[in-house]
């Protein structure tokens, strides 16, 4: 058993879990983004097509944006990072393609550690 002053401060969970939600996020992020082209017009027989389907994957966006957070929490805290670092991981779900720089960026920052204590 390891004593506390030894543990590592991120643990490998927490870092899987990020990493998964940011890439889920990401991803409904840029569909629900794409469906905004519904509203460029000339396009009206379009928007009441996807109209339903894009109501509900906005839904489920939020949805997943919340859970995102709760993973962004548990690694900020764990990690006692700055509250800046806080809120650039907070905007990665609400601005198209930010989910994915900010979490390589995090990844890249937080394997070595993981390999070290490995």
């Amino acid at each position: 058993m390891t004593s506390p002053a030894t543990r590592p401060a991120v643990t490998p969970g927490a870092v899987t879990r990020y990493k998964v939600m940011a890439i889920i996020t990401g991803t409904f992020l840029i569909i629900v983004f794409v469906g905004l082209i519904r509203y460029i017009p000339g396009l009206e027989g379009l928007k009441e097509s996807i109209d339903p389907t894009m109501f509900a994957i906005a839904q489920i966006h939020g949805f997943i944006y919340m859970v995102y957070l709760v993973t962004v929490l548990q690694l900020w805290l764990q990690a006692k990072w700055d509250y800046g670092r806080l809120f650039t991981m907070f905007l990665g779900g609400i601005i198209p393609f930010l989910s994915f720089v900010v979490e390589r960026r995090i990844s890249d920052e937080l394997t070595p550690a993981k390999e070290a204590t490995a």
